[in-house]
């Protein structure tokens, strides 16, 4: 099943918002590692507070390079899809500070599948800051995953119904190598439908210069 117009209209949306919010690299569908695809990923920083822009309160300053996830739902069935189990949360947040307080070097576990995608963010944290973009009306306060903020996309603009909480994560650099990667595939498949039927790619045209 191909994916909606909608959808890319949220994806296009929190791009945007990232970008003007002040983050230096954006891509998306990011394949993060546990989690798999996020729909749009960014790292880098808040810029500062602008006391001339507009808004009911203030953009939180984080000092710190960071990472972003969003999340867009243009349906209810895609919401409660990644949802996963409720009731397992606690008993996986549990098992995770047990092993931390052990201190011991073990292998790396992948969360429950049945957690959902939410869920599995949390337990294996990839970003600082989680958030859920969908239309408006499609989702009440309470349905908000915890820990994750919510964006609603409304009359072509974004607006923050409910902050995320941080999270702390020990290292955000394979999330880079990943954004720039998700980056590269785009640019390449965009090459590729754009390059006649029969056209030599670069690689192919270095080579017959060479040659010659």
């Amino acid at each position: 099943m191909g994916e909606s117009d909608l959808h890319q209209q949220l994806k296009r949306a929190a791009t945007r918002w990232l970008w003007e919010a002040g983050y230096a690299a954006i891509a998306e569908e990011v394949e993060v590692p546990g989690v798999g695809i996020v729909d749009v990923a960014a790292a880098g920083r808040w810029k500062h507070y602008n006391p001339r822009r507009p808004a009911f309160e203030r953009e939180p300053v984080v000092d710190r390079f960071h990472v972003v996830f969003i999340e867009c739902k243009a349906w209810r069935s895609d919401f409660l899809r990644d949802q996963g189990h409720q009731q397992q949360f606690a008993f996986a947040l549990g098992d995770r500070a047990a092993q931390l307080s052990r201190r011991r070097r073990r292998r790396a576990r992948h969360a429950s599948g049945a957690l959902g995608k939410f869920d599995t963010c949390l337990i294996r944290p990839h970003a600082n800051l989680h958030y859920l973009l969908t239309p408006p009306k499609l989702l009440c306060a309470g349905e908000v995953p915890r820990r994750w903020g919510w964006l609603v996309h409304d009359m072509g603009h974004v607006r923050v119904v409910r902050r995320p909480a941080w999270q702390e994560v020990a290292d955000v650099t394979p999330i880079e190598g990943a954004i720039a990667r998700a980056l590269t595939t785009h640019r390449m498949r965009a090459f590729t439908a754009a390059r006649p039927v029969g056209a030599p790619v670069p690689s192919e045209t270095a080579a017959r210069a060479l040659r010659s």
